[in-house]
């Protein structure tokens, strides 16, 4: 969590080095056939890309198909888009999730390394009780399945 004016911002920050180049990184999130196989929290939750305007001020909305669960609509609206360096977008999540109304926002930044990329997800205000814990859970897992896929 970091200080805001006074008040903690609950926010999940994440950090890792990826095995490419920091255009390809940055393809993951701007192409939707790359972005429906990897930014999913698990191997056996699907994503479907509904809508992806990649544009500053295009909207953006995924279906995530949990097993034994309602599917899961998130959507947003990209804000910065600074190729290959970082993107910043919102996230809203849409009832019936219980976390439904959640409006966060999702920095991503990517710096060259030796071995690659460095790639740094911040994603802030994350005020809803368990919000934090289950980003931080999904990211995780999605920065796995994308490191696999850009391995691959």
């Amino acid at each position: 969590m970091k200080m805001i004016r006074g008040m903690l911002e609950p926010e999940v920050q994440l950090r890792r080095l990826l095995r490419a180049s920091p255009e390809r990184v940055f393809a993951a999130f701007a192409k939707p056939e790359l972005v429906s196989a990897w930014l999913r929290p698990s191997p056996d939750i699907g994503l479907d890309v509904l809508e992806m305007d990649f544009r500053v001020g295009g909207a953006w909305r995924f279906a995530y198909h949990v097993p034994n669960a309602p599917i899961v609509v998130i959507c947003g609206e990209y804000r910065v888009i600074e190729p290959p360096s970082k993107l910043v977008y919102s996230w809203i999540i849409e009832p019936p999730d219980e976390h439904a109304g959640l409006r966060s926002e999702v920095t991503v930044t990517l710096t060259p390394a030796a071995d690659g990329t460095e790639l740094n997800i911040s994603h802030h205000r994350l005020t809803l009780p368990g919000s934090p814990e289950r980003h931080a859970q999904g990211w995780e897992g999605a920065l796995d399945l994308l490191a696999k896929l850009l391995n691959a």
